[in-house]
């Protein structure tokens, strides 16, 4: 039987007070109108629903200067070389990957790096300005020792924060499930239709954030004719009296599903014009998946709702095993775009002091070319922080192209964990050993100013 995802939204906005601030809703506007985006609660059979924003804006009300981490996935295995290029090894580069050009890499101040030209779109500079400005920690070098170059598993490593084969909950979730509130799914957020591992938690509640305008009991696959029987049928399935513990099970998520549908059927948005209350001051660029994720997150953060953690996947195809220059110059740079646009949203916010972004790829690149112009899986990959807090910078050491590891990958100069570790500390403000097993034996490395 399908899992039913139930999503709140908000309601039709015509007889909105032309007055009200967009960027901090009254709780009186939040219970008119719901959060203003769908949401699909995880782990919540057991929350009463009508005191979810209840919850939500009690937590925000509690710790309304929280500091709130976002991680952001970049797909595929980004390539270190060609993202954060080492002007200093250029002969030896050249030789490696002659027909892979980098375009005009645009050097970094100070260093004897370069980035890839496609990171200066975006507001002010895009993330090279915000490099320039002490905002962006570029940490090359990053994975773990003898990395397994499959995408499943070295995903699965970096989102549970352990490079184990067993299955466990993600390293967020673990975060979650100690310091994380029991009554208020918002507190992680996914943006986007479907939870990100890196969040799913063993007894918090979170929750993944759509498209908004979403309402009503929703089942993933179908729509319409049988759309409407699914919905029937588990309305149906709410009012039955099981006894085994599969239907009692299967009914009690029906009974909240179709609940939660019916409390937010009021709260549908009838009219795409309506003003978006969640709307900020920068123009978000458009046709750009990662920059609408990204820009309702930035606007779910500007509410009272107890946000700490959220994760975004990015949209772009990383995974450059054919034609990596072409794709580089796209996809980077809508990213890099998105990102810029964020960074700019969260200041005019004044949200920009709470919020540290983490970007991650699973794996790096191999520093040869292959014979369709571009590069296999490899390690020794990128990661970096941005925001005002983040310690700026080049925070880890580059690797060499020439004394590379015993498969011709760039060696790791930095363990993920080692990152995850000292995200915990230094910003969550918490004991790493709590959520990251040999946390200790990682040490730390600095990433946040003080």
């Amino acid at each position: 039987m399908p899992r039913p995802n139930v999503h709140t939204a908000c309601q039709d906005f015509h007889h909105a007070s032309e007055t009200a601030r967009r960027d901090v809703l009254t709780r009186r506007q939040l219970l008119r109108w719901g959060i203003g985006a769908g949401v699909t609660v995880y782990g919540a059979q057991r929350l009463p629903t009508r005191h979810l924003l209840d919850a939500a804006a009690a937590e925000a009300a509690a710790a309304p200067d929280a500091p709130v981490l976002v991680s952001v996935f970049l797909p595929g295995g980004l390539d270190l070389l060609d993202t954060l290029v080492p002007l200093d090894q250029e002969g030896p580069l050249r030789d490696l990957r002659s027909s892979i050009p980098a375009g005009a890499p645009v050097p970094l101040a100070g260093t004897s790096l370069a980035v890839h030209p496609a990171l200066t779109r975006g507001p002010a500079g895009g993330l090279k300005g915000l490099y320039e400005r002490g905002q962006v920690g570029f940490l090359p070098g990053i994975d773990y020792a003898n990395p397994n170059l499959s995408h499943f598993a070295s995903r699965a490593f970096w989102e549970t924060g352990m490079v184990s084969q067993q299955s466990v909950s993600g390293w967020l979730g673990r975060w979650l499930d100690r310091h994380g509130s029991a009554d208020n799914p918002l507190q992680g957020l996914s943006s986007g239709y479907d939870l990100s591992p890196t969040l799913s938690s063993v007894s918090a509640p979170v929750a993944s954030v759509s498209d908004p305008g979403d309402a009503g009991l929703y089942l993933s696959g179908l729509w319409g004719e049988w759309g409407d029987a699914a919905v029937a049928a588990y309305a149906a399935l709410a009012r039955t009296d099981a006894t085994a513990p599969g239907p009692v099970a299967a009914a009690r998520g029906a009974r909240f599903a179709h609940q939660v549908a019916q409390q937010l059927a009021p709260f549908a948005r009838s009219d795409d014009s309506a003003p978006d209350p969640l709307a900020g001051p920068v123009t978000y660029p458009t046709g750009n998946d990662t920059a609408d994720r990204l820009r309702v997150l930035a606007g779910l953060l500007a509410q009272p709702l107890g946000i700490r953690l959220a994760t975004v996947d990015a949209d772009g195809r990383f995974d450059t095993h054919e034609g990596q220059a072409a794709t580089l110059t796209s996809d980077l740079g809508d990213v890099a775009e998105a990102l810029a646009a964020f960074q700019a949203d969260l200041a005019a916010r004044g949200l920009a002091d709470r919020v540290l972004t983490f970007v991650w790829s699973e794996f790096g690149r191999r520093p040869e070319f292959n014979e369709s112009g571009g590069t296999d899986h490899g390690a020794g990959g990128i990661a970096w922080v941005q925001g005002p807090r983040a310690l700026g910078g080049i925070l880890t050491d580059y690797p060499s192209v020439t004394d590379l590891d015993p498969e011709s990958n760039l060696k790791v100069t930095v363990d993920f964990r080692r990152v995850y570790s000292s995200l915990i500390v230094q910003w969550l403000g918490t004991d790493p050993a709590e959520v990251i097993p040999g946390a200790a034996g990682f040490g730390q490395v600095p990433l946040v100013r003080a």
